[in-house]
C-alpha cells in the first residue's frame, strides 16, 4: 500500500543521503510512517515488530554517529528523544500496540543513557511497569526474545544503577537466561552488570565463566572480595579502571568494596574469636579490641584510627555487622548471634 511505499522511500532516502541530518530525518521520517501504518492494523500485528525494532535503532545509530563527529556534542540525540518519545505515547495509548511502544522504549532507554540521563528512564518503565501489572495488560513473558531481552537488559541496568540491586539481579537473570549462547557480545553486557550485582548479593561467579565472556577485569575484584583482601581491590579496581568506565560499571563495583570491608572484618573477628577461645575465654569473644582492627584498616587501604571507626560504624548501620562500639573500652561489640549477616540482608541501597 501508500503507507509501505512512503516507508521504502524514506529509507531510500536516508540510504542515498548517508550519515548527514537529512539522512537521520529521513530514518525518523520512516520511522514515524511505519509507526502510523502499525496504528492503522486492526489487530495486534506482530509480524510488524521486526521491521520497527530496525527502523527504531537505525536514527538512534546515526544520531550518536553525527554527535560523535561534531562540536555540539549530543544535539542530534536529544532531538531524536522528542521524536521516539512522541512515538511512543502515540503506541503505549493503543493497548494492543504497546509491543511495539516497548520497541521504541528500548532505544529511548539507550538514548538516556548516553546522554547521561538516566534518571529519565523512570518514566518510561513506569509505563511499562502499569502497563504490564494490570489484569489483562501487556504480556512481557510472552514478547518476541530478542525485544524482551533487550528491554530486561535494560531495565536492570538502570535498577543496578539506582541502586535496586535485588530488581536489577531478577531483570538481568532472566535476560541472560534468555539470550541465545551464541549472542556473546550481548551475554557479555548483560554479565558486566549481572556479576557486580551478584557480587553485592553474596553470589560469587566461576572464573571460568568471567574468561570466556570477557571479564577476565572481574575475577581479581571478585577473588579480592571473597577473601576480604581490600588493598588488592583497590589495586584491581584502579588497573581496570578504564575499561569498567567504557563499560559504564565503576561506580557500581566501587560499591563492592563494602563487602570486601565486611570480609576482612569477619576474618579478623574469627581470628580473634579463636585466640580468645584458646585462652578459656569464650565468653568474651564478641567483645573484641578495637586496636587490631585499627592495625588491620591501616595495613589494608591506610586508614587513620578515625576512619576505622567511621568505616565500622558505616558497616553497621548498613546491617554488614551486627553489633556497636563502645568508644569508652575501645572495643568492638559483635552479637552473639549471626554477628556476620548475609549480604542480601544488608540495606537494600548500600
Amino acid at each position: 500500500g501508500a503507507g509501505a511505499n512512503d516507508v521504502v522511500a524514506d529509507v531510500a532516502r536516508a540510504w542515498r543521503t548517508g550519515a548527514t541530518p537529512e539522512g537521520l530525518e529521513a530514518r525518523c521520517a520512516a520511522l514515524r510512517q511505519w509507526c502510523d501504518r502499525y496504528l492503522a492494523q486492526k489487530d495486534a500485528a506482530r509480524w510488524m515488530l521486526p521491521p520497527l525494532l530496525w527502523l527504531a535503532a537505525r536514527p538512534r545509530q546515526l544520531a550518536g554517529e553525527l554527535d560523535a563527529s561534531c562540536a555540539g556534542a549530543g544535539r542530534h540525540q536529544e532531538k531524536l528523544v522528542e521524536a521516539l518519545r512522541e512515538q511512543f505515547q502515540k503506541l503505549q495509548r493503543e493497548r494492543e500496540k504497546r509491543e511495539g511502544a516497548l520497541a521504541v522504549c528500548c532505544e529511548l532507554l539507550r538514548l538516556y543513557f548516553k546522554l547521561g540521563q538516566a534518571s529519565q528512564c523512570t518514566f518510561l518503565l513506569s509505563a511499562v511497569h502499569q502497563a504490564s501489572s494490570k489484569q489483562g495488560g501487556l504480556d512481557l513473558g510472552s514478547l518476541p526474545k530478542a525485544l524482551a531481552v533487550t528491554l530486561y537488559y535494560l531495565w536492570g541496568k538502570h535498577c543496578v544503577l539506582d541502586g535496586n540491586v535485588v530488581e536489577g539481579e531478577e531483570k538481568l537473570g532472566w535476560a541472560l537466561a534468555n539470550c541465545p549462547p551464541a549472542a556473546s557480545g550481548n551475554r557479555r553486557r548483560i554479565l558486566a552488570y549481572l556479576v557486580p550485582c551478584r557480587l553485592r548479593l553474596g553470589r560469587f561467579p566461576v572464573r571460568g565463566v568471567l574468561e570466556k565472556n570477557g571479564l577476565s577485569s572481574l575475577a581479581g575484584v571478585s577473588a579480592a572480595i571473597a577473601t576480604g583482601n581490600v588493598r588488592r581491590f583497590s589495586q584491581e579496581l584502579e588497573k581496570h579502571e578504564g575499561e569498567l568506565i567504557d563499560c559504564g560499571t565503576y561506580l557500581v563495583v566501587e560499591k563492592l568494596k563494602l563487602v570486601a570491608y565486611r570480609n576482612l572484618v569477619r576474618r579478623v573477628h574469627g581470628r580473634l574469636a579463636a585466640q580468645l577461645d584458646a585462652q578459656n575465654k569464650a565468653e568474651h569473644r564478641h567483645k573484641q579490641d578495637l586496636a587490631v582492627y585499627e592495625h588491620a584498616f591501616l595495613w589494608q587501604d591506610d586508614c587513620s584510627p578515625d576512619e576505622t571507626v567511621c568505616l565500622l560504624a558505616h558497616l553497621i548501620y548498613i546491617g554488614a555487622i551486627r553489633g556497636y562500639l563502645s568508644d569508652e573500652h575501645r572495643k568492638v561489640v559483635f552479637s552473639k548471634d549471626s554477628p556476620f549477616p548475609p549480604v542480601s540482608s544488608w540495606c537494600p541501597k548500600a
